[in-house]
């Protein structure tokens, strides 16, 4: 490591330190709990270990250190009107919603008292004071996921000031999501806040969580660090939805692991259409034969957008099938990478895994790297991937001109088209459509 690197992360560390001492001072009622020695133990681990760097090969492509050099504070609750709010759901779509205004729980605008039969909410602090609840959590949290030096999951922890655990029941089959309308209104300083969920799929059951996060200010500069845990138990389902709008100046990495028991499902649905600089990491481990994952992911970089999508599906198991689709568009200066992932053990026969990315560079100064990688052990399996850079198609242009349509509406149109070949395997339509309008509002303003 340099010694600018490591001055880098010495820096770092001491408004971390500084920084977690104030927030410790400030937990009155909850010194003494469960949840603050969980805090404290992150914070510990976070102290010793190192911020990634682009020596590192996780993360050759994205260099981290415009988001750590940042010094931030904790995101303050700032008020907003209703009819403000209601402007970044999505009309038609029945949830419960959960606001979190520049990382703050805002009450008045949530409505988590409308919860579904079949399926619980409660804080972390809360769940962490149940034997067995607390039991899962840490077998969880003992998941490493598919990122090597993945230093951003125990600053969540040591920070997520609102961690909540959702638990479905039994064979129960919740059709209205949970929605977490994350909202960042302040542009003033930058603050960082940390998203933190734990979501329980019960044998037998389904249901849907989705994440969405905006900004009413386009130019703020912030950082959302999120954590998402996911345990998958037999022939349940969890639908996970991650839908990225924040402004042009934030930063977000985020951490989904899940894990999958036998005949089980898990779907994870992604888009990113905002952020400066953005990092997804998603990982699944089989534990059990007649599992199905489904990874969906779409992004539109423009300007000097970084989005980088890393994936890794463990197939320990046979009898199990994956499928990734990930479609992206680029121009401007904006780089956009791709890392998919998928591990086939020695012993999971039968298995099938499947996965696609395809990405649209539209500029000579923008940048995709696409790395697909299978390491396959067994030697009974069906497994494919694909990647694709390409423009877009003048035959296509012309025919559509030739319909009456302007060179600029053929070309968004095609672009369109593309984008929504994943975005259409999304379950609710009123998600659906909202993207679709917001992809043809960024696409407008080439």
């Amino acid at each position: 490591m340099s010694i600018i690197t490591k001055d880098r992360d010495r820096n770092t560390k001491e408004w971390i330190k500084t920084l977690f001492h104030s927030y410790e001072e400030g937990l009155n009622g909850q010194k003494g709990q469960p949840i603050t020695a969980f805090r404290k133990n992150a914070f510990d681990l976070l102290m010793a270990e190192e911020f990634p760097t682009r020596r590192d090969e996780d993360w050759k492509y994205t260099n981290v250190s415009p988001i750590i050099k940042e010094a931030y504070t904790l995101g303050k609750s700032s008020k907003i009107s209703q009819s403000e709010f209601d402007q970044f759901l999505f009309e038609g779509l029945d949830a419960v919603v959960i606001a979190i205004v520049n990382g703050v729980l805002d009450t008045e605008l949530s409505n988590m008292k409308s919860m579904p039969d079949g399926l619980k909410m409660m804080t972390v602090a809360d769940a962490l004071q149940n034997e067995e609840l607390a039991g899962r959590i840490n077998h969880l949290l003992d998941q490493k996921g598919g990122t090597a030096k993945n230093v951003f999951l125990r600053m969540n922890r040591a920070f997520a000031q609102h961690g909540y655990v959702i638990v479905s029941d039994k064979n129960a089959v919740v059709d209205k999501p949970i929605h977490f309308v994350h909202l960042n209104t302040r542009s003033e300083d930058s603050y960082f806040s940390h998203p933190q969920m734990f979501m329980i799929g019960t044998k037998g059951s389904e249901f849907s969580v989705v994440e969405s996060y905006h900004s009413t200010n386009n130019d703020a500069k912030y950082f959302t660090n999120v954590s998402n845990y996911i345990e998958v138990e037999d022939n349940a389902h969890v639908h996970h939805y991650r839908l990225q709008f924040e402004s042009k100046n934030a930063f977000q990495i985020t951490n989904s692991i899940a894990i999958q028991a036998r005949d089980s499902i898990y779907s994870n649905y992604s888009v990113d259409l905002g952020g400066k600089i953005v990092r997804n990491n998603i990982s699944t481990e089989h534990m059990g034969p007649g599992i199905n994952t489904y990874y969906y992911g779409a992004y539109l970089g423009m300007d000097n957008q970084h989005i980088d999508n890393q994936t890794f599906i463990d197939h320990a198991v046979p009898h199990c099938e994956s499928n990734e689709l990930y479609k992206g568009i680029l121009s401007d200066k904006a780089r956009g990478v791709f890392n998919g992932k998928v591990l086939v053990r020695q012993d999971a026969q039968k298995t099938n895994a499947y996965q696609q990315n395809a990405s649209l560079v539209l500029s000579d100064t923008a940048v995709m790297d696409a790395k697909p990688q299978l390491e396959i052990f067994a030697d009974d399996v069906k497994c494919s991937h694909g990647a694709t850079i390409g423009q877009l198609d003048n035959e296509s242009i012309f025919y559509l001109k030739s319909r009456g349509l302007s060179d600029e509406g053929a070309k968004n149109l095609l672009q369109k088209a593309f984008i929504g070949d994943v975005i259409l395997n999304f379950r609710y339509e009123p998600i659906i459509d909202k993207i679709l309008s917001m992809v043809d509002v960024k696409l407008s303003k080439k």
